[in-house]
């Protein structure tokens, strides 16, 4: 213990050093230094001598791994390498998941693999500026890290070419031509997307991609530094719903990128180079990525979320942009402060009560408690009228032919996302239902301002069924509010009709409408060339009180929604 305990101090005393390598600037904390395995599975440091966290930025260092391994004497490689995965690639979460999407795609089949394939990746950027800047000794240290098989192998060959190093001097001995062939594109490809590293990602990935034999991909085999590969994310960073630009283009294999073969170059000198969005000053719409894409990402950045937590989270960040903007709420006031007098202020009490002026008159010394003295305030009627926003009933079909939230991106969720969090912003009180009927249904118990409540029923899954149920009406007048008014908004498809049809549906929904007194809007999804099959229902339901709306597809209803919300709750209303 004492030998750790002083190689603790050893490199310690070069922490700031390594720093320095990236920037005068840098400041980051002292690494957590753990001196035996068990302190190092507590960090989560389990498949490595070292590693960052990039959520909170924490370097891990297992002194006794690096011990036993030999690597005493490289504390500037090592921490300024972990150092390069905070300033370099991938800097943070958020670009962590980005690499991971773009690695993923050029590993068909073996999607498993990219924690590793993208370490592999961010490290040979990272190590390749330490070591042509400032001439570390990387190559010794790879040299006694150890690893097998013919993706370690290749790996070891890209450090040889990218540093010039002799033949054989980390892989121990001479490749296959076709093997060293692609050692050279992979050369090729880190220093041309030093830069932009994210566009290079699917490039390397589908290089590896045909090493990765059985077993290869484990940390023995890779040498066993995945210092971000076995990194769990503790949360998930904002912003990764939506796709970058270039994201969705399919990997291509280094041998036939033209940004490495030279076929940019001839482009550009015939004036055909591809001018992208950004460049061309040209605005691009948004694309989103699906649901369970977006699963799968948790995943793989071993995020601990439960299924139900990751959809509330997607679903919420997808509604964020057509939420109503927070009411600046001139809130008129029913009564208008009015001065009465002064009473003594003593400890106990907030700071902001004393009136110093007062107290200042009575002593030019203040002794709290004894000369401060804080003002007494009264009310008088006020002039102007109290605002109070109109509640709101938000029912979904959650039938058989609607996807699980869960799984698959859900528009009509979604909508009920944006029209729920904009109702809350402007103060109202929701109640949520889900109906799949014949079957099931879920609500919440009455009108809430709690939205983990709403938001949790919102991403419930029923699956059964045809059609939102229209008896589930008769719940909300038991829980509407005295003096309070209520919005009915259902959100469903033509099958509505059959149900309205059944019983006393349409004598259900027009009373409904007639207790709630905010109004009811049905919004139908469905093509409008099937609508017109409809007609006279559709004048029935407008004549019982119903506002129909329609869009022609389910993608269609977030429009919708958007447009509901600032309509009856924003700014508009």
């Amino acid at each position: 213990m004492t030998a750790l305990t002083e190689l603790r101090g050893a490199w310690a005393a070069r922490w700031p050093e390594a720093m320095r390598l990236w920037s005068d600037y840098v400041r980051l904390s002292e690494p957590v230094w753990c001196l035996n395995g068990a302190a190092a599975q507590r960090e989560a440091l389990t498949a490595s001598f070292a590693m960052i966290r990039l959520d909170d930025h924490a370097v891990v260092l297992n002194l006794e791994e690096i011990a036993r391994r030999g690597l005493e004497g490289f504390p500037l490689e090592v921490m300024a390498h972990e150092i390069g995965h905070h300033i370099l690639c991938p800097a943070d979460l958020a670009d962590h998941a980005r690499l991971m999407l773009r690695t993923r795609k050029g590993l068909p089949g073996r999607e498993e693999s990219a924690p590793q394939i993208a370490n592999l990746y961010a490290d040979l950027l990272i190590n390749d500026h330490l070591q042509r800047e400032f001439g570390l000794r990387f190559p010794e240290l790879y040299g006694r890290i150890g690893g097998s098989g013919t993706l370690w192998r290749l790996y070891l060959r890209l450090y040889e070419l990218l540093w010039r190093l002799k033949p054989g001097q980390l892989t121990g001995g001479g490749l296959p031509d076709e093997m060293d062939g692609d050692a050279r594109l992979g050369a090729r490809l880190v220093r041309v997307y030093a830069r932009d590293w994210l566009r290079g990602a699917a490039g390397f990935a589908a290089l590896c991609r045909p090493y990765l034999e059985q077993g290869e991909d484990g940390g023995g085999a890779l040498g066993g530094w995945g210092d971000t590969a076995h990194s769990p994310a503790r949360e998930m960073p904002d912003g990764l719903t939506e796709q970058q630009d270039g994201e969705g283009e399919p990997a291509v294999h280094p041998a036939e990128d033209p940004a490495l073969n030279g076929d940019d170059e001839r482009a550009v000198a015939a004036g055909n180079q591809p001018v992208s969005p950004r460049e061309s000053g040209r605005k691009t719409t948004r694309r989103y990525r699906d649901m369970g894409d977006y699963g799968e990402l948790l995943r793989a950045l071993r995020v601990k979320m439960s299924a139900k937590e990751a959809a509330i989270r997607y679903y919420r960040e997808r509604a964020r942009p057509h939420l109503i903007r927070f009411p600046e709420k001139v809130l008129p006031r029913v009564n208008d402060p009015l001065p009465e007098g002064l009473e003594t202020w003593d400890w106990g009490r907030p700071t902001e009560e004393v009136d110093w002026v007062e107290s200042v008159v009575r002593s030019p010394i203040p002794v709290p408690g004894v000369t401060t003295v804080a003002r007494v305030w009264g009310e008088t009627p006020g002039q102007s009228r109290q605002k109070q926003p109109i509640d709101l009933y938000v029912g979904i079909d959650c039938s058989g032919s609607m996807p699980a939230p869960v799984h698959s991106t859900s528009f009509a969720v979604l909508a009920g996302f944006i029209v729920t969090l904009s109702a809350l912003r402007a103060g109202a009180r929701v109640m949520a239902c889900l109906s799949g009927e014949p079957g099931k249904s879920a609500v919440t118990d009455g009108f809430t301002r709690d939205p983990s409540i709403l938001l949790d029923l919102l991403t419930d899954y029923l699956g059964t069924g045809y059609s939102y149920g229209i008896q589930r009406l008769r719940e909300v007048k038991p829980k509407l509010r005295a003096g309070r008014r209520c919005h009915l908004l259902i959100l469903t498809d033509t099958d509505i009709f059959s149900s309205l049809k059944e019983k006393d549906g349409w004598q259900v929904a027009q009373q409904a409408a007639r207790d709630a007194q905010g109004g009811a809007t049905m919004l139908l999804a469905t093509p409008a060339t099937y609508l017109q099959h409809f007609v006279a229902d559709c004048r029935q339901l407008n004549a019982i009180g119903w506002q129909l709306a329609h869009v022609p597809d389910w993608e269609g209803v977030v429009g919708f929604a958007r447009d509901f919300a600032r309509r009856n709750y924003g700014d508009e209303r």
